[in-house]
């Protein structure tokens, strides 16, 4: 989304009027938790299985491929390190970073539940009253006015 090279299928997904408006209010710092874990570009699409209670981060067209255990790792010890953010913005549609509607498939392939992506959730669990959008709901220029509001009142909250 800000013109890095991360996605799964190693495409660009630029948002021009998004990066000029992140780039003149926050100090960014870009993560791929896929990436992170030392997942290639381009890779195998990977998606979530399992329930609710326990999500599985398998390979979309080979569910052999399992990143589990890594990416669970990450999201345990990574959101720590991430004490002076005020925000964060998502990708949306990702199993890892979407913050609505990712399809959780049953073993059969079926979509049975939606959730959050899985680093998504993790943020969240360490961070919970931290504002987080995607670029989905940066679109227009009133919801970047409310998103950054809402980062300034976070940021107010937190030095006091």
């Amino acid at each position: 989304m800000l013109g890095e090279r991360v996605r799964y299928d190693a495409k660009i997904k630029q948002y021009p009027d998004l990066i000029k408006f992140i780039s003149q209010h926050f100090d960014v710092k870009t993560v791929c938790p896929e990436v992170e874990i030392g997942l290639s570009v381009p890779r195998p699409a990977v998606q979530l299985y399992g329930t609710l209670d326990d999500i599985e981060v398998r390979g979309r067209d080979d569910p052999s491929i399992d990143i589990t255990a890594n990416i669970n790792k990450y999201c345990h010890q990574y959101p720590p390190e991430l004490n002076a953010i005020h925000g964060y913005i998502f990708k949306s549609k990702s199993p890892s970073c979407g913050i609505r509607d990712i399809p959780l498939f049953n073993h059969q392939g079926q979509i049975t539940n939606s959730t959050m992506g899985v680093f998504a959730q993790a943020i969240l669990q360490h961070y919970p009253n931290l504002p987080i959008t995607d670029e989905q709901g940066l679109l227009n220029p009133a919801d970047c006015e409310h998103f950054l509001h809402q980062v300034k009142l976070y940021q107010q909250k937190q030095i006091c």
